[in-house]
């Protein structure tokens, strides 16, 4: 399902990924992405980019953008990063 929001639409950040996550996940949804709907979960989503997934929820009633999740979906990824909080 393509996923695409205006440039006012709100997203909040309950758990405090930061100002560049969000911004990350707004760029991708105000220029349209594909997203895969929670079977579960009415109104949630996940989508990914470079490596990175979110996970979030869109209001049925204001169209406002929850992130509720982010992490590295790649193995390559992680192993970077570890490696750099080793070295």
């Amino acid at each position: 399902m393509l996923l695409q929001i205006n440039e006012q639409t709100r997203i909040q950040d309950p758990r405090q990924y930061g100002s560049e996550v969000v911004s990350n996940l707004r760029n991708l949804l105000i220029a349209g992405r594909w997203a895969q709907r929670d079977p579960h979960r009415e109104y949630f989503y996940e989508i990914e980019n470079e490596g990175s997934a979110f996970y979030f929820h869109i209001s049925p009633i204001n169209g406002e953008v929850v992130l509720l999740a982010k992490w590295l979906n790649a193995a390559k990824e992680a192993c970077t990063l570890a490696a750099q909080h080793c070295a």
